[in-house]
């Protein structure tokens, strides 16, 4: 996803060649909600029963805080700067929107919150909401009861084409790489016990190379079939053939959130301040590519360390706070009986 921002921004700002976008950069987002399902299969299917409280609790102080502080500043500079955005205004309909994570018609067909990226965490939000709803009230273990109530709402949405923008987001075909990830969870916690074999290693091949064929293709609708189905297989497949014991991976995976929520504003004022301000260097296109790469993994770091982190530490204590218990009135002495 980072590259496929850096190929847009690049492209569209320098006019290298518009045509060739690294479009399967974006399938990030892909692989993001395959992970996503599967993390959640895993998490629903933990022995003992579904606390719907300590989910909700996790997911705010794993996804809501830090994204909330990141809207507020998109927020705030709409409002003093609007002239660092294109399209993104200071409007409090869309703030509140944004904060809620419901996507919206602003009244241009567009539903897509302050912070342009957030559109995916709508989804996730959809998805968390599906879960705990059929995990709580059904005791939906397996998330049958999610992955049924969301092809229904991608079938319907195939029949009915909506034209309503907000209809048009809840039942988009792009719901399905949830349940692919929910799919490859059963699939690998049945098959994980077999060892190791050439399978999983074909799989993932398979999978990264139906990727790379699609490098500079922009896919449309048939994101999930091109894009979706892929990325699960790179999931299912990396799950039996690939082990990171480098502690400097391990950080990257820490830092991935924050790298999502920052790497947009590191790209465009590396692209739109700070090449247009220097112009007496030239560098391969390349160059630029790997120096915006580095400085948003910085970024990520230091947003991560100085930001989420210690937010979501916070977020957490505060809301497993249990209240005081209230004092109870001591009993009035009884009158000694005449």
């Amino acid at each position: 996803m980072v590259f496929y921002h850096i190929s847009v921004l690049s492209q569209k700002t320098w006019g290298l060649d518009p045509e060739r976008v690294d479009h399967v950069g974006a399938a990030g987002v892909d692989l993001f909600f395959v992970i996503s399902g599967f993390v959640m299969a895993m998490i629903v299917a933990r022995p003992g029963a579904f606390n719907g409280k300590e989910f909700w609790i996790r997911r705010v102080a794993r996804v809501v805080t830090a994204y909330w502080v990141i809207t507020g500043v998109v927020f705030v500079l709409a409002l003093q700067l609007p002239q660092l955005f294109n399209s993104t205004t200071a409007d409090l309909y869309n703030l509140v929107a944004s904060l809620s994570f419901v996507a919206l018609d602003q009244g241009d067909g567009s539903t897509a919150p302050l912070l342009v990226v957030g559109w995916t965490l709508n989804y996730e939000i959809f998805f968390y909401a599906i879960v705990a709803l059929t995990a709580g009230v059904f005791a939906d273990r397996k998330l049958v009861v999610a992955s049924g109530l969301m092809i229904c709402l991608v079938t319907a949405g195939i029949l009915l084409k909506p034209v309503n923008p907000n209809l048009a987001f809840y039942t988009d075909p792009i719901l399905l790489e949830f349940v692919l990830g929910i799919l490859v969870y059963r699939t690998w916690s049945q098959t994980r016990s077999v060892g190791l074999n050439l399978a999983p290693l074909a799989i993932f091949v398979v999978g990264t190379v139906l990727l790379v064929l699609q490098w500079e293709r922009p896919v449309g609708d048939w994101r999930v079939l091109f894009w979706g189905v892929p990325a699960a297989a790179v999931l299912y497949g990396s799950l039996g053939v690939i082990t990171f014991k480098s502690k400097f991976l391990a950080r990257l995976g820490e830092w991935s959130y924050a790298l999502y929520l920052t790497h947009v504003f590191v790209i465009t004022l590396y692209i739109k301040h700070v090449i247009s301000a220097v112009t007496t260097i030239e560098l391969p296109w390349q160059i630029h590519y790997l120096i915006m790469t580095v400085l948003a993994v910085l970024g990520a770091a230091a947003y991560h360390m100085i930001i989420e982190a210690p937010l979501s530490r916070w977020t957490l204590r505060l809301l497993r706070r249990r209240p005081a218990p209230r004092s109870v009135p001591a009993a009035p002495a009884m009158e000694p009986a005449e």
